[in-house]
């Protein structure tokens, strides 16, 4: 009798320990695409700046795949961007001679951009 349960113990722990739960093999995310605005950070240089959500009419940024940018979400009339890494993106406005270097992040259903402020700043996006 006890062999015949550690026979089946065995067994059992073998067939449970050997299965391999599929991962589920998703497509990269991308930043292609219109993206909504909905919260805004500004830090007043203390470390105090929290989040808060965006209010007023929507404003959106769109990245086309071509590197075209558009949209008024950001301070000045962008132009183009290029992704450097994972974490940083650059975008060229229409008229400021050099782009400039943001860091983002960025999920299936959200993008984070960090403009280069001396104090923390940063916008939040939702993929529309």
């Amino acid at each position: 009798m006890k062999k015949g349960l550690l026979v089946l113990f065995i067994t059992i722990s073998g067939l449970c320990f050997s299965c391999k739960k599929d991962k589920e093999e998703s497509a990269p995310v991308e930043i292609y695409g219109k993206w909504k605005l909905t919260e805004t950070m500004n830090d007043p240089g203390d470390g105090s700046g929290k989040y808060i959500k965006a209010t007023g009419e929507p404003k959106y940024l769109s990245f086309d795949k071509d590197g075209k940018l558009a949209g008024d979400a950001l301070y000045m009339d962008v132009f183009r961007y290029r992704i450097l890494d994972s974490t940083r993106i650059e975008i060229l406005y229409q008229n400021y001679v050099s782009p400039q270097v943001y860091w983002y992040k960025l999920t299936s259903k959200t993008l984070q951009i960090n403009p280069p402020c001396i104090e923390g700043c940063g916008l939040r996006f939702v993929r529309n």
